[in-house]
């Protein structure tokens, strides 16, 4: 079985971070998004990994290179959209049986063993791998029979459904389902391109996730991911301190907070329901409360910030300034005033 991991889109709805890295090297606790996805991948024991890239994919190239040497990297030449690498990838390598396909922006605990097995007993041309949501608006829907037979797919659907069962970005296709992908070199959707027309005349079968599951595609889902994260693996503490951190006499960190490391954090400063990422410089009596800061910004003295703020990576916030709710600040920015109106956005 091949194992086919796309990590090539652009992560617009996570800017300011992914300006400066893409999706896939946003790190959940201490390990990037897409280390956590080969992990699960390799558990399978696929023949072959292929992963595909295109934006910022030197970035991802590297650090692919210097952790996972049994991962083949196929760089797109264009956009693909989530179909068309597969063709691009068959038509280089050629894919022979079974193949997995896994969304690069995704954190869940599926034990992807357990989902072939499921396949293999179905017997169906494609399994989706399905995860209930509480909002269906924003995902692709799937409506099931009594056997777990897929009747009908709806992407992103405008009305209220019968189903909850989100599509979770994981797949496995059976051979003959290639044909239904588009031209090498075309993109192509799987939830409008492919999987429609399978259903036309195959068995596809949905897999209800029995545990967590988050897609990384925005910045609340993105803390989500991380203090899920954060529950499972260090439920006493509930904060995460990387290695070589210094904090200062008097400050308090957490709940839910996360930093990373060779951050360093002055006295009487406060951190909750925050992530603060590599290389952080937060002066003395600083507060701050839900928001995310990236890698090797600087802050200054009595900085206050409010739940919703993203401020990129490099950026520079000045003594006693004040940042409002759910304001965005950009990579590599001077701010050395107080930014009062709510949502603002500094780029």
């Amino acid at each position: 079985m091949d194992a086919i991991v796309l990590a090539g889109g652009y992560a617009t709805r996570l800017r300011p971070l992914t300006y400066t890295r893409p999706k896939p090297l946003l790190p959940i606790l201490n390990k990037e998004v897409i280390d956590w996805i080969l992990e699960a991948v390799v558990k399978s024991n696929p023949s072959r990994i292929f992963v595909s890239i295109r934006y910022m994919g030197d970035k991802i190239e590297t650090h692919l290179n210097s952790k996972w040497n049994n991962a083949s990297i196929v760089v797109e030449d264009r956009p693909l959209g989530d179909a068309g690498p597969i063709s691009l990838i068959n038509k280089l390598h050629g894919i022979n049986g079974d193949f997995i396909v896994v969304n690069g922006d995704i954190f869940t605990s599926i034990d992807i063993n357990d989902m072939l097995r499921y396949h293999k007993a179905k017997g169906g041309l494609a399994t989706i791998a399905l995860t209930p949501v509480s909002d269906p608006h924003h995902y692709g829907i799937a409506e099931m029979d009594d056997n777990g037979k897929i009747t009908n797919f709806i992407e992103k659907p405008a009305t209220v459904q019968r189903s909850n069962l989100a599509n979770a970005g994981i797949y496995i296709f059976a051979e003959d389902a290639l044909q239904y992908f588009p031209q090498p070199g075309r993109q192509g959707k799987l939830a409008t391109d492919v999987l429609p027309k399978i259903l036309e005349k195959y068995d596809v079968y949905g897999y209800v996730l029995k545990d967590f599951w988050f897609d990384i595609g925005t910045i609340e889902t993105y803390m989500e991911a991380n203090f899920k994260a954060l529950e499972l693996l260090n439920p006493k503490r509930l904060s995460f301190i990387d290695e070589n951190v210094e904090i200062g006499e008097g400050s308090e960190i957490g709940p839910y907070a996360i930093v990373l490391k060779n951050t360093k954090i002055g006295r009487d400063t406060s951190i909750s329901n925050s992530i603060i990422m590599d290389g952080v410089r937060i002066d003395m009596g600083s507060h701050i409360d839900g928001a995310v800061v990236g890698q090797d910004v600087s802050i200054g003295k009595w900085v206050r910030i409010e739940k919703g703020v993203t401020i990129g990576d490099g950026t520079y916030i000045k003594d006693h300034v004040f940042i409002n709710r759910n304001v965005k600040i950009g990579p590599f920015r001077e701010v050395s005033q107080s930014i009062y109106n709510e949502g603002d956005i500094l780029l």
